[in-house]
């Protein structure tokens, strides 16, 4: 098998977020942008935890993302990627 460097070497990977608190609605609309800005698709927001994907070929930076949220006073307490 060959590896071909023009090939695509991202795939889809879901990640869960989960919060220290529940959100109220300009935390959960900033929480969207913040996630987008991110290169996230938004599965599920709610008000104590995210479902999202990405197409990332690397993994996402996790410590700027949670950096981001503390910001929101919204902060994220643990981060779960599915298989």
């Amino acid at each position: 098998m060959h590896n071909d460097p023009t090939a695509n070497n991202t795939q889809l990977v879901r990640h869960e977020l989960q919060f220290a608190s529940e959100a109220n609605n300009e935390q959960l609309v900033a929480a969207r942008e913040l996630l987008t800005e991110h290169g996230f698709v938004v599965d599920t927001l709610a008000a104590n935890e995210a479902v999202v994907t990405s197409a990332h070929g690397t993994d996402p930076d996790w410590q700027l993302i949670k950096e981001a949220f503390q910001q929101l006073n919204w902060p994220i307490t643990h981060v779960t990627t599915a298989e």
